[in-house]
């Protein structure tokens, strides 16, 4: 896809000054909704535990990638290995997580999520699918169909811009991939795995 001059940008952008100002109040609506509905909700169950949004953050990733290394989890979420080794040693000593020897090499240890751990994962995302799904219903096909269209074009036209980058954005999400992904069909070889 070619990438417009700086003159074309400016013309659409003139062009289109009210829609941009609409585009940026949904935006900016949207993610106050998810914020605020979805993430204080996170948030609060997560206050009648001992771990921080972080480390939930480390038990998603482990989630969906069995027996990932305290490598692939400072990878994964963006963070330095000590910092990804200590969130490991809080998170295991709380028995969310334990470690594993890895089979096909000893010499590594694999991470794995405990039955603690699990069943945590497992009552927040399900808070946030039935959040996510009341919404969705109260929407028609046709809407639904439109507004995932949409988040997902606007994703990748970002990545493809350069301007969203997709290293930052990607979920990480392993074995519970999505081929509709918006990243895996821009970018599927750097980080779909």
């Amino acid at each position: 896809m070619p990438v417009d001059s700086p003159a074309q940008l400016r013309l659409k952008m003139a062009l289109s000054d009210e829609l941009l100002a609409r585009a940026e109040r949904a935006a900016a609506i949207f993610i106050r909704a998810i914020y605020h509905t979805m993430g204080e909700r996170a948030l609060e169950t997560l206050s009648h535990t001992d771990i921080t949004y972080s480390q939930l953050q480390a038990l998603r990733f482990l989630g969906s990638h069995a027996s990932a290394t305290v490598g692939d989890l400072a990878e994964g979420l963006h963070i330095s290995y000590p910092s990804a080794t200590n969130m490991i040693n809080r998170l295991e000593k709380k028995g969310y997580v334990g470690r594993e020897e890895m089979p096909e090499d000893r010499r590594q240890v694999g991470l794995r999520l405990t039955d603690s751990g699990a069943e945590l994962l497992a009552k927040l995302d399900q808070d946030r699918r039935k959040q996510f799904a009341t919404i969705l219903a109260r929407m028609d096909d046709a809407d639904r169909e439109s507004f995932l269209h949409g988040l997902n074009v606007f994703i990748e036209a970002g990545i493809q811009g350069g301007l969203l980058p997709a290293d930052r954005l990607c979920l990480h999400c392993g074995s519970d991939s999505d081929p509709c992904c918006p990243i895996a069909l821009t970018q599927p070889d750097e980080f779909c795995r």
